[in-house]
């Protein structure tokens, strides 16, 4: 599967990544600033970890990236300044991101209302699969989903932890914290290698194949 990372370092989830082998996941990496429309070609998913609202050019590209079949991440941390994604990737994100929620005093947030019918959590189902209210999220950023987006999993407090939303053939996810071991431990969790395997896969539109 080909990954286009759009990241300042990207560490956990390059090497989340890389340990791929059904399906085995193709890196290429690039920042915010090196991202051009040339380098969404032959890529099956984006995942733009925590930055800035690509310029309206890229916006555009991106929605077609998707309406042909692609998969977007996008994954809102300390780097993604709302103005930005208010101005020019409400749309895309099918959402209004907002200001930072602090849950560092009370020891952080858990992840509950979790769809476990979605693929992206279906493999926590079987008994002693990992859980995922094990990680603790200290800072995430308020999301209000638009029409035609589904909430598929909330922190303990309500607040959207992952939505998603189709878009022609393909889909938009979008995370409402970081993905690097600041505002989460999540990277440092056993289930973080699986959960990122599945939904990457997912959004690729992989099918693994069948065994005789």
């Amino acid at each position: 599967v080909q990954v286009l990372l759009v990241s300042e370092d990207g560490l956990f989830l390059r090497r989340a990544l890389s340990l791929g082998a059904d399906p085995p996941f193709a890196i290429t990496r690039r920042t915010s600033q090196t991202l051009s429309g040339a380098d969404l070609t032959g890529q099956a998913v984006v995942l733009l970890d925590d930055g800035p609202a690509p310029a309206s050019g890229l916006v555009q590209r991106l929605s077609g990236f998707v309406e042909a079949g692609g998969g977007l991440f996008v994954a809102l941390g300390r780097r993604s300044a709302p103005e930005g994604w208010q101005a020019r990737g409400a749309a895309l994100l099918a959402g209004a991101t907002g200001p930072v929620v602090d849950r560092l005093a009370d020891h952080g947030a858990r992840l509950s209302g979790l769809a476990g019918e979605h693929p992206a959590f279906e493999i926590f189902r079987a008994p002693r699969s990992g859980d995922v209210s094990t990680a603790r999220f200290f800072r995430y950023r308020t999301f209000r989903p638009g029409d035609g987006a589904a909430v598929l999993a909330r922190f303990d407090d309500g607040g959207v932890a992952l939505a998603e939303r189709a878009l022609g053939r393909g889909r938009v996810v979008v995370w409402t914290s970081g993905l690097d071991n600041v505002w989460n431990d999540l990277a440092v969790q056993p289930v973080f290698l699986p959960f990122l395997h599945q939904l990457v896969g997912y959004l690729a539109g992989y099918q693994a194949p069948r065994l005789a």
